[in-house]
């Protein structure tokens, strides 16, 4: 049995993923001799062993991907929100400058500046 702990000081939601393979490992006098086993085992064994590699490294790079992605897609949010904000303040800046230069033109202000 394995136990893992996990610590978050900050209270703000975060994701922890990782792969684990517990199997086991045969010390030198466990192991047959070449001459005991039959070849046909020996390649079953390999391609299962391969056969998991690819498995747990095709559940890796989905996960990483689905990661990428939500950030990719935050990342689209925040600069979509933020040249709206943009284009907002520019407008709101360049009518304040027709606003203010009609007022430094109009006969009313003229007269009283001179």
């Amino acid at each position: 049995m394995y136990k893992f702990c996990f610590h978050n000081p900050y209270g703000a939601p975060e994701t922890v993923s990782f792969y684990i393979h517990v199997g086991h490992i045969p010390n030198e006098h466990n192991l047959a001799k070449d001459e005991h086993l039959d070849p046909i085992n020996v390649k079953i064994a390999e391609l299962k062993e391969a056969l998991e590699s690819v498995t747990a490294e095709q559940k890796y790079l989905k996960a990483r991907e689905a990661r990428h992605r939500h950030t990719n897609e935050s990342t689209r949010r925040r600069v979509m929100f933020y040249t709206i904000a943009e284009y907002l303040a520019f407008m709101g800046a360049s009518a304040l400058q027709v606003v203010y230069i009609r007022r430094l033109f109009s006969k009313n202000v003229a007269y009283n500046r001179v």
